[in-house]
């Protein structure tokens, strides 16, 4: 009953969005620069205290990436207890993380470095969910050049889906603001009924959003993944670097082995995820997360879930965060990360 209630308390994931479509990088968040003095402590690994930590991730994917340990609430370590908390607000998460409140958060990746560079004292641990994009039409096209003269609706201008759409049509030779209209709608909740009605033709649709047309049967021919065109683009395999986990810089400096547990159990997730998306689907439901079951276990496979280790794969990041640069320089704070960026294992 005690884990009931404080899973009641997580979430009300009404829209079946993923995270990081609308909200990848969420509206823009004005960041003021943390105060306060550092206190030396010293590194232990197993808190001889209580030590209670806030674990906070927005919903959708991130959410879905960490479900197991949201429903399980497995031991990370002794004396150690972990609050997960879901929220649909991502001003809600940068302001939370800016004032110190969080020990733990998945956030968009672009957001960690953002942060970051405003001097907010976190480090990157891991990337955890690859993009979840795609881009469907009702009309007999099938390449980038018969985008030509087309209306194309998408979520989210100015931000991480918005910056990708614009660097794939330069690469592939289309210029977005003359040889195509782009189409910013509102919010994640328009893109499904716009297409149902017919008004628009070409769409990037987000996953779940993408399994709940499949659910009503609603027909639609896929012209990219986006994140194979990504691939195709950058040269990096594994489609893009969308989320991740940071953590305090104050429990990575004390408690390093619970930052480890912490990714260990979230890689662990991400693989169970994958591996039993009905069961997934069951825990999903039980959390009351607003998504049907089957369009949960269609939808598992296109989210892209999967854990890898931030330091390790720095440069697949880094390739990532110099696209957003090209486009935006403020998408990243407006400089590429250090060393002291990453959680080093």
């Amino acid at each position: 009953m005690k884990k009931t209630l404080y899973l009641v308390l997580l979430i009300m994931m009404i829209s079946i969005v993923s995270a990081c479509s609308q909200n990848v990088d969420g509206p823009e968040v004005v960041i003021e620069e943390p105060s306060g003095d550092v206190v030396d402590m010293p590194v232990t690994s197993t808190p001889e205290e209580p030590l209670y930590v806030r674990a906070l991730t927005p919903e959708g994917a991130t959410t879905i990436a960490m479900l197991k340990m949201i429903y399980e609430q497995p031991e990370l370590m002794k004396n150690v207890t972990v609050e997960y908390e879901s929220i649909n607000s991502t001003d809600l998460l940068a302001s939370e993380i800016i004032a110190e409140k969080v020990d733990f958060a998945l956030v968009p990746t672009n957001l960690a470095i953002k942060l970051y560079n405003k001097g907010v004292p976190y480090k990157f641990v891991s990337i955890n969910t690859h993009g979840n994009l795609y881009m469907i039409t009702s009309e007999d096209i099938d390449s980038w050049d018969s985008l030509r003269g087309k209306d194309v609706y998408m979520i989210g201008q100015g931000l991480v889906p918005d910056l990708i759409f614009m660097a794939l049509l330069e690469a592939n030779g289309l210029d977005p603001e003359k040889d195509l209209n782009i189409i910013y709608l509102a919010g994640t909740a328009e893109v499904g009924p716009t297409y149902i009605s017919g008004k628009s033709t070409v769409t990037i649709m987000p996953e779940p959003v993408l399994s709940t047309l499949e659910a009503k049967g609603i027909p639609y021919n896929m012209l990219f993944d986006l994140q194979e065109e990504y691939e195709k683009m950058s040269g990096i395999e594994g489609g893009f670097p969308q989320a991740g986990l940071i953590v305090r810089n104050t429990i990575a400096e004390v408690y390093p082995d619970l930052v480890v547990a912490f990714a260990d159990r979230l890689s662990e997730s991400s693989v169970w995820l994958n591996e039993f998306p009905d069961l997934a689907g069951g825990y999903s439901e039980q959390l009351e997360l607003g998504i049907p079951v089957p369009v949960f276990v269609n939808a598992v496979k296109g989210l892209n879930i999967r854990h890898e280790d931030a330091f390790s794969n720095k440069e697949k990041l880094e390739s990532f965060y110099k696209m957003l640069y090209t486009f935006s320089p403020e998408a990243i704070g407006g400089k590429m990360p250090d060393e002291d960026f990453y959680f080093k294992r």
